[in-house]
């Protein structure tokens, strides 16, 4: 009897060792993170490198401005990381405002330029506008944003 008693002992404690995360409909959780044993259950992902930006001024006012005409202010800005920055894309709020972003990408410490044109379009006459260019680049943060505004005075003549 002695010996049944030490064999169920036995026996209990090698069917309960190493599960001690029990789920309650009595199955288990096993967590292996081991990337050696279990690499096809990772994915890779790169990390993207980034830069940073510094502009001299991220807001422009043209003042007043007639309809039609055309507008073009540059907004100069400087890599101030250690790779070379590049701007993805450059998009404006309204058909009005065409950034014009730099092809070619800014080396580390130089400056860079973006020129940013506004054309009012008739129903602006007589309202200030303002519009945001929204800049997507390999900076920290991946979006900046530059900003025109404008008084828009009705058609000379008109």
């Amino acid at each position: 009897m002695k010996k049944t008693l030490i064999a169920l002992a036995g026996l209990a404690l090698i069917a309960c060792s190493g599960n001690e995360n029990n789920s309650d409909n009595g199955g288990s959780i096993v967590a292996n993170t081991d990337p050696v044993m279990n690499s096809n259950e990772f994915e890779v992902v790169e990390e993207k490198e980034t830069t940073t930006i510094e502009y001299v001024e991220t807001n422009h006012d043209f003042g007043d401005v007639t309809y039609p005409s055309e507008n073009i202010y540059t907004f100069k800005f400087k890599n101030t990381g250690n790779i070379p920055l590049i701007v993805e894309s450059a998009k404006a709020s309204c058909g009005c405002t065409v950034p014009n972003k730099p092809e070619e990408p800014i080396l580390p410490g130089e400056m860079g330029e973006m020129d940013v044109i506004f054309r009012p379009k008739e129903g602006q006459q007589g309202s200030d506008v303002t519009k945001r260019v929204t800049v997507t680049a390999n900076t920290e943060p991946g979006q900046t944003y530059l900003e025109i505004s404008a008084n828009v005075l009705p058609a000379i003549g008109g």
